[in-house]
């Protein structure tokens, strides 16, 4: 590490111009002796076109719109941390009967995440196998939110997932669970609910406020995605 540090410092001194993703990464190279006028910040993009519904049409298995449908799209891994979702599904099960947890994807949490579902009981988890990425539009069109979670580490901290751009670009609101810079991003924005990361509690206290919203309140949240 100290090699790579070395390198990185050369890299740093010899560039005209560095682009970084977050503001957190900016301030981490500017306390590394970065110039701050050197550092460029440019957020992640996302491919609006495939982000639009292909169909009008409910995507099979897809719970329908008697429930308020929280979408979690994508990898399902360890940094993902998605116990915690399983564990506030627990939590909402029986005071918000009607909000219904929906994982989209693969990964190597999946197994595990599927038998702890299993385990508790829970009837308002749905896990759906991944799909292409011209038909993910359709599925983030039948959501009510969409939701972000990273476990707390504070290398997340700066970090914004690809995703958040994605989810705001589908037009829903965002419920965003990571801390710092991906927190912020939404918070400025107006677009969603934040959550701490990792806190079961939070998160199902995050959906309930979501839930308890007017319509208008969360079209104009999607409008400001």
């Amino acid at each position: 590490l100290k090699v790579v540090s070395r390198v990185c410092d050369w890299v740093y001194d010899n560039v005209n111009q560095i682009v970084v993703l977050s503001p957190g990464f900016k301030r981490l190279l500017f306390e590394r002796g970065v110039p701050s006028e050197k550092i460029n910040v440019i957020y992640n993009w996302c491919a609006e076109d495939m982000m639009r519904a292909k169909s009008s049409l409910l995507p099979p298995n897809f719970p329908d719109s008697s429930k308020f449908r929280i979408l979690f799209a994508g990898n399902m891994g360890k940094a993902q941390s998605l116990e915690t979702v399983i564990i506030a599904a627990q939590l909402l099960q029986e005071q918000a009967s009607q909000v219904a947890f929906v994982f989209l994807g693969g990964g190597v949490e999946v197994s595990r995440l599927e038998a702890l579902s299993k385990s508790k009981g829970l009837e308002n988890v749905f896990f759906l196998p991944g799909v292409p990425m011209p038909e993910v539009g359709t599925y983030l069109a039948s959501a009510d939110a969409l939701l972000v979670h990273l476990k707390k580490d504070p290398l997340f901290t700066i970090t914004i997932p690809s995703k958040t751009q994605a989810y705001m670009a589908a037009g829903k609101p965002v419920l965003m669970a990571v801390d710092g810079d991906a927190a912020d991003l939404v918070g400025d924005a107006g677009c969603g609910v934040v959550s701490e990361s990792d806190n079961p509690q939070a998160l199902a206290n995050a959906v309930l406020s979501l839930l308890r919203m007017t319509v208008e309140e969360r079209e104009q949240m999607a409008e400001n995605g």
